[in-house]
């Protein structure tokens, strides 16, 4: 990781990737980077997202589309940062509400090592919405 001046720094990950980050506009940063905290929440979209489309896919159904949104509960313990994540996914194509249903909570609560991380300090729930 590399300091650029005005509290903005560049990190480059195992596979040559450059990633910008800075602290939060009320620690300094300027609010045109992720901060460190974002990337932990994204990392962890990200880590499920992959999980469940890979295992919907590999269950043979077809996916048109895949979004989620995550919602936190801040904690008030200065050595947590949430209490609880809620995760809403939303999709649609050729699946059916079990498998999705079966999918995500395995993601979350098998193989998602992001989540394994996230759960031992905080709760994550999760629901899902199959649109037509």
């Amino acid at each position: 990781m590399s300091y650029k001046g005005e509290m903005q720094f560049v990190a480059e990950n195992s596979t040559g990737c450059n990633i910008s980050l800075e602290p939060p506009a009320f620690m300094g940063g300027s609010g045109k980077a992720p901060n460190p905290i974002d990337y932990l929440v994204t990392a962890l979209g990200g880590c499920i997202g992959f999980k469940t489309i890979m295992d919907i896919s590999g269950k043979g159904f077809k996916l048109d589309s895949f979004s989620m949104k995550i919602n936190g509960t801040k904690s008030k313990s200065p050595s947590r940062l949430f209490d609880k994540l809620h995760l809403i996914v939303t999709l649609s194509g050729d699946v059916d509400d079990l498998t999705v249903a079966e999918t995500i909570e395995n993601a979350v609560m098998h193989t998602c090592p992001i989540a394994a991380m996230f759960r031992e300090t905080m709760e994550i729930t999760w629901e899902h919405n199959i649109i037509e």
